[in-house]
Order: structure tokens, then sequence, then C-alpha cells
């Protein structure tokens, strides 16, 4: 290795052992945070094996919490600076609106194929391009086809022969001819000449060398094949022709929101033609399967057309409005979702805010529901929440890590038990001044009254809201009694980890540590 190459390891060892070691003592100060429940007093310790010194080891930690987050208490200052706003948890009807885009189709259902069963030519081209309107029995070419001139040639001849036999007296003669005309007939009928060329036949007793075919039904041309003079065949098909007098739209809704759709549900379309206009429809099929690459079910809509203004094709916008009964709600800001689990932060006054678990329903464009986890009339906050989260989380990892015990009592010291209760005036304390009254109790539950006695207040740092930890200390003096009194500064609102220290002739006989929670 290079001399270079070995400054550079040695460097990068430093640096590591220099990052480990300020996380040690930064993870140092931490404390345990605990909720504080009446009096504050310190569980008497087991007595010790005999021979050990210094002072009584704190007791095991309590498991962590599933929960990795904390409370968070900010002042009214700060809750300004960083944005903090609070807004009700409502209860009442609601509403969720499907949103999805669809395509105009064409109604399937009035679709018309004009095709043939004979075969022939072309001669007459009445609608020529693609994209005209017809109406019902609206002329569209003229076909001369051989077979369909020799089939009326046979009618006629049929139709003679009747004529012919009407005086015969012999019957089946008669019934022979008839049969032959209703056959002969029959025959024109099922290749689709009009019934009006066919009467025209009858009348005139002459067959007709081009026959006219005529549109089904009213609508568009959508498809065109049929060119003047071109030989056609049994089946081709020479027009397509579309009833645009109702349309449908075929929208793509999310397979989440599916359980909300039915048949039947009224919808409105609007369309960015004309964007100010709303149409009328419902809900007629929805599709069996979904499409995997978008995740959705295609839902199919029918809406009248009457105008013409809805053209396949078109880009539609479809909402559907579903009532979801009463319902408790909050602004969907309100919620933080890790993935797994959905967290917001209850205002429970005096700038005090509580993580609090919810399970969420349906979730609206401004609002989510809220199945289970906040009642109506509570205070959530909406502003700056994951200011607030990330606060939370850091102070929930630090107060996984359990303070560091206390400096031990010198020898010799080992019969002096100490009991020690805490307990601030008023209680919880408020900000600014408060009493802070201490008891001290030997082994024996006898008061010790010769003690020197200090409260240190400690926060940790804030490091998302710019806060640097901040610690008070006060002495107290002798109320007699073996009760400690004095005057302690709380400098916000918030919890604090609370510190007793008791020193006799100038060594360190006891120490407790305490959670409060200023208001």
């Amino acid at each position: 290795m290079t001399p270079m190459r070995r400054l550079a390891a040695r460097v990068a060892a430093v640096v590591a052992i220099a990052a480990v070691v300020a996380l040690a003592y930064g993870l140092r100060d931490r404390v345990l945070d605990l909720p504080l429940v009446g009096p504050l007093v310190a569980p008497r310790e087991p007595p010790r094996a005999a021979g050990t010194t210094g002072d009584v080891a704190r007791p095991a930690a309590p498991p962590a919490a599933a929960d990795p987050r904390a409370p968070v208490a900010l002042d009214r200052r700060r809750q300004q600076l960083v944005g903090v706003r609070t807004a009700a948890v409502e209860r009442g009807p609601l509403t969720k609106t499907i949103r999805a885009v669809g395509t105009v189709r064409y109604d399937e259902t009035r679709l018309a194929d004009v095709n043939l069963k004979v075969e022939g030519w072309i001669r007459d081209l009445y609608v020529d391009y693609t994209g005209a309107a017809v109406s019902q029995g609206q002329p569209l070419f003229s076909l001369y086809s051989p077979d369909l001139l020799a089939t009326q040639q046979e009618y006629l001849l049929a139709l003679r022969t009747r004529d012919q036999l009407r005086t015969s007296q012999i019957a089946d003669a008669r019934e022979r001819a008839e049969r032959l005309v209703e056959a002969a007939r029959t025959r024109i009928e099922l290749w689709d000449l009009p019934a009006d060329q066919l009467r025209a036949v009858e009348e005139s007793r002459q067959a007709q060398t081009t026959v006219t075919f005529r549109s089904p039904v009213a609508g568009y041309v959508i498809e065109k094949q049929a060119v003047q003079g071109m030989h056609v065949v049994p089946g081709q098909t020479l027009y397509k022709v579309a009833d645009l007098s109702r349309v449908w739209v075929e929208a793509d809704v999310y397979e989440q929101e599916m359980p909300l759709v039915r048949v039947g549900q009224a919808a409105t379309v609007t369309l960015d033609a004309y964007p100010e206009e709303r149409f009328a429809g419902r809900a007629i099929y929805i599709y069996p399967f979904v499409q995997e690459n978008t995740r959705t079910v295609r839902v199919r809509f029918a809406f009248a057309n009457r105008s013409g203004r809805l053209k396949p094709g078109m880009y539609a916008n479809v909402a559907i409005e579903v009532p979801l009964g009463m319902s408790t709600t909050v602004p969907a800001n309100a919620v933080l979702d890790s993935g797994t689990r959905q967290i917001v932060f209850v205002a429970e006054g005096d700038g005090y805010f509580q993580p609090r678990e919810v399970r969420v329903g349906q979730r609206l464009a401004e609002r989510v529901q809220i199945l289970d986890g906040v009642r109506s009339g509570e205070q959530v906050a909406v502003g700056a929440t994951f200011f607030l989260d990330s606060e939370s989380q850091l102070r929930a990892s630090v107060q996984s890590y359990d303070a560091p015990p206390a400096p031990a009592a010198p020898a010799g010291a080992a019969g002096d038990r100490l009991e020690i209760t805490f307990r601030p005036q008023p209680d919880p304390p408020r900000t600014g001044d408060n009493l802070l009254d201490v008891t001290v109790k030997d082994a024996a539950g006898q008061p010790v009254a010769d003690a020197d006695v200090s409260v240190t207040f400690f926060m940790p740092a804030m490091p998302t809201m710019n806060m640097p930890a901040m610690r008070a200390e006060t002495r107290l003096t002798s109320a007699g009694g073996g009760v400690y009194r004095g005057m302690g500064q709380v400098m916000m609102a918030g919890r604090w980890d609370v510190t007793v220290n008791v020193d006799r002739g100038g060594q360190r006989v006891g120490s407790r540590q305490f959670a409060v929670v200023a208001k």
C-alpha cells in the first residue's frame, strides 16, 4: 500500500470513530419520557447485598412503546413560526365523487351494416361520401343483378300462369299456380327487393333492370365501400350507418373505487368542447375484468344525443356522485399516511399535540373519512403536520434510550436508602414560576432534614424546529419535616425531564428522575 493510501485509510478510521463517539455523547443526555400521573414518588429500592456502595440502581426501563411517535408541545409563538393550524373533526352527510376519463363511442345496438344477398354491379351511387347524413329509407345505390332480373321474370311468368288458370275447372291447377307465385315472391323478398319495387313489378308486369337499395336506419355513414360500377358479391359490406341519437361513453374507473359503482347509477359528463355544459346519463354495463396495465375497470354509460353534440372519439370527463351516509371526516392534509398506519395529531390545548392512530375510509378531494380514532368536535393539526411528525418521531427515538445512572454515593453511605417525592404546585406546572415541593425520607421512613436539595428541569433539543436544549436548576430550602421548598421556572409548555439531587456533607446521597408535562 502506498503512503498516500495508508494516510487516507487512517483519516477515514479517525472520522468513523469520532462519529460513533459523538453519537454516544448525544444519546447520553437523552432521558426516558414518562407521563405524570398523581404525585411523583420514586419507588423504594430493594436492599443491597452487604459490602456494596453507592446509590441505588435505577429500575429497569419499561419496554419501548409500539408507536414510534411521542407527544409534541409548542407554545403559540412557535406554532405561528412553523405554521401549525388546527381544524375541527366534523360529522355529517358525506358524498364521494368518483371521477374518470372516458371516450365517446358509437352505441353498438344502433349500428347498421348495408350489404347484399345477391351478386351484381353498382350502377348509380346516391350517397357517395363517408359522413353523409341519411334518413331511413333514403336511396343509397342502384344495382344491376342478372340473378335478380331472372327471378323477377320467373315471378312475372308465375303471375301470368295464375291469371290464366283462375277460370280453370281444375282446383288442383289453380292451387299449384298460386303456390308458384308465392314461391317466386318469397325468393325476391329474401333478396331484399324493396316492397315498393315489388309492387311496381306486379302492377306494370315488367321486370326492373336495376333495383334501388335504401338505408335501413337514420344516421350517419361511418364507413363506405361502395363505388359506382363496382362488382359486388353476397355478404360484402357496402355501407355502415350509425344512429347517433344515443351514444355510449366508456370510462376507466380505478379498481379500489369499483365497490361504489353499480349499473343504473346516474352520471354526468363534461367535454372540453363544451366546458360549461353537463350531459346526464346512466351506467348500463360494467366490464367483468380488470385491465392489468392500468388497474382499472371499464364502465359503460349511455347518454341521449339528440343534438348530435356528443361525437364519437371525443374525450369525456365522467363524474359519479355516490352518497356515503353520515360520516366523520377530517381535512385531507391532517392525515399522515406511512403506508401501513395513518396518524393525526390531536390538539389537546395549551400547545399540546398528541399523535393518534386512525382508521381511514374513503378519501375525498379535500377530506378523508375516519372510521375510528377521533371524535366529532376534536381539533386536529392541518398545517405543518410533517414538522410535527418529524419532531414527534425524534422525541420518541430519544425516549427509547434510558438516562445514565445517577452518580454513586461514597463508600459507607450504603445505609442511606432515600425515598424522594416530587410535587409541583400547581400540578401539572404552568409556564412561568411554580412552587416546587420535595419530600426526602430515609430507609426507615424518617424525614431527612439536613440535606441540600436541587431540582433541574431539562428539555432536549428540537432540531426540526430550530430549538436548542433548555435547562433550569433551582435550589430548595428546608421547610422542616423533610420537606424542601422553592420557586422554579418552567420556560415553555411541553414535556420536561426533572432530576432531583440530594446532597449531604457535600456528597451526593440520592438522585431521582421524573417527567412532567407543563401546560
